[in-house]
């Protein structure tokens, strides 16, 4: 309403037609947005393809691991595929780097939530544009429809 409002004030005419408003994220919130999507895709990309299937190696070749060990842990780590393997890569791995890449993908994972918590409570453009994509979408979870037919009926 509030912007119907706006737009009427800077557009007064005659005879009002409805008012088109195109909003779009610019700046700070489109870059932030840009900045999070591919922050998280090429983490995901790591936690989830890369990662599991290091970790099943990992543990394959480990010699330190005695053969029931490795067997239950390849079977965690197939079983529950991401899950297992950000455990074990995070804190069972023998490979050094492995470990240290799981542990910097578990603080990159925290750190981009909290910025995102950060950036969506202080910014009123980043959280605009974000509700309205998220209401576009339908929420995710719900979407309104209008009542069946026989609903209908059956009110009247």
């Amino acid at each position: 309403m509030r912007a119907a409002l706006e737009c009427e004030a800077l557009a007064p005419r005659p005879n009002p037609a409805p008012c088109v408003m195109n909003e779009t994220l610019t700046g700070f919130a489109a870059l932030a947005l840009l900045g999070f999507g591919v922050a998280f895709a090429l983490l995901m990309l790591f936690m989830v393809l890369v990662q599991p299937i290091w970790s099943v190696v990992d543990c394959a070749i480990d010699r330190r691991r005695g053969t029931a060990g490795k067997v239950l842990w390849i079977l965690g780590l197939i079983l529950l595929w991401g899950v297992a393997s950000w455990f074990y890569g995070a804190f069972a791995a023998s490979n050094r780097l492995l470990l240290g890449l799981t542990r910097l993908a578990w603080a990159l994972a925290i750190g981009l939530a909290v910025a995102f918590a950060v950036v969506y409570h202080r910014n009123d453009e980043f959280r605009r544009g974000f509700e309205r994509e998220w209401r576009d979408l339908g929420g995710g979870l719900t979407v309104q429809a209008p009542p069946a037919a026989g609903a209908r009926l059956a009110a009247a």
